[in-house]
């Protein structure tokens, strides 16, 4: 189990549940199922295979993480009553459970919440509230920089982008949470076409009243997808038209004028 020590005070509550699950399943299982839960949760649609195969996996256990959500949510309204701007209590406690060797393949390490603050207000540039700009993060990890950037500049539209799929679904439900509209996908950032899933995070929160919510889409649907096959597009037709230049003059014969030895002008 994480020691008691290694956890935040605010998410003791959320670990003590999170051990009655990890003693018998293992830590990394059950942090990842509990993240495939809370995205069913979420989902618009529901996903009755993922509660039917948690179901099975876990018998009587399976309560707990009804628990375990309930105390998520707990910590996270707690930490945004006490004055912070964002908190990513996904995050914190997957890195938590990340450095013990037993869960090691989960692997990553996010950056510092206040280094994550600093950087957003860098590279903000013109970012204004309401704005309704694009705002997009390759390699998004946890959320925690579109997360930050909603904070400060709120009413923008945020695109999350991470190869791992855990990241992915930590990325959309703290989106979510914190009210960000825009889309979170699994996918690899330096190949466009390497998609692999993705939510609409909060597509229609204003229909909802602000009620939070998760949406499937196919990567037709994703902009990200769609900018990256238009450039994509582009570059290959420039270099058709490039090829079909050189190529063109490669075999023409330029005719250059010269003066022949006898002073007449000539084509030779």
């Amino acid at each position: 189990m994480p020691k008691s020590t290694d956890v935040p005070s605010c998410l003791r509550d959320f670990n003590a549940v999170f051990e009655k699950l990890s003693y018998r399943h293992g830590w990394g299982d059950v942090y990842v199922d509990f993240i495939d839960y809370s995205v069913a949760c979420f989902l618009n649609t529901g996903d009755v295979k993922v509660s039917d195969y948690l179901k099975k996996k876990y018998g009587k256990d399976y309560e707990y993480f009804k628990q375990l959500f309930a105390e998520w949510i707990k910590a996270q309204h707690k930490q945004l009553n006490q004055g912070k701007q964002w908190y990513d209590t996904l995050g914190i406690f997957y890195e938590v459970i990340a450095s013990s060797s037993k869960a090691s393949h989960l692997g990553q390490f996010f950056t510092p919440p206040d280094v994550v603050d600093m950087l957003t207000m860098i590279t903000s540039g013109k970012a204004k509230e309401g704005g309704r700009q694009r705002i997009a993060d390759p390699c998004s990890g946890s959320g925690r920089m579109l997360v930050s950037f909603h904070a400060h500049f709120p009413g923008n539209y945020c695109f999350a982008a991470d190869v791992d799929n855990i990241c992915t679904k930590m990325t959309a439900l703290n989106m979510m949470l914190h009210g960000c509209e825009g889309q979170a996908v699994c996918m690899n950032s330096l190949d466009p076409d390497d998609w692999r899933f993705g939510y609409a995070v909060n597509p229609w929160i204003r229909e909802f009243g602000g009620l939070p919510h998760l949406a499937r889409i196919e990567k037709e649907q994703c902009f990200q997808w769609q900018g990256f096959q238009a450039d994509k597009a582009n570059f290959e037709k420039k270099t058709a038209e490039a090829k079909i230049k050189a190529a063109v003059e490669k075999v023409t014969v330029k005719a250059e004028p010269m003066v022949g030895k006898f002073g007449q002008l000539s084509f030779l």
